[in-house]
């Protein structure tokens, strides 16, 4: 993996868990379609679910383009991060909570 994951923060590894499951992952993550409806079905509201859709589309589509630049990696992994921070910071208590039992769930917490 890319570097200590002890520096990245619980968020970031799931996003990116679920960002790599997207090119092969040996671990089975839930699909975008199944982790939409656990988060629905859980009662995240979908403001938060779409925002989560968003940041993982966007690792998804970014990371690629930088993977094989140190500095650009670091750089987009950075930025990334406090992105990734902030939007789960924003989403309501509820939210943040179903969140949360989710990384559990799937071993992320």
């Amino acid at each position: 993996m890319y570097h200590n994951l002890n520096m990245f923060n619980l968020s970031y590894i799931f996003l990116c868990a679920l960002a790599f499951s997207a090119f092969a992952a040996p671990i089975k993550y839930p699909t975008e379609e199944e982790s939409r409806a656990e988060l629905t079905a859980a009662g995240m509201t979908q403001a938060s679910i779409d925002g989560l859709d968003a940041l993982t589309k966007r690792f998804t589509s970014g990371f690629p383009l930088v993977q094989s630049n140190k500095e650009a990696t670091d750089k987009f992994i950075a930025e990334y991060t406090t992105d990734a921070q902030n939007f789960i910071k924003s989403m309501p208590d509820n939210d943040q909570t179903i969140y949360n039992n989710y990384l559990k769930k799937y071993g992320l917490a």
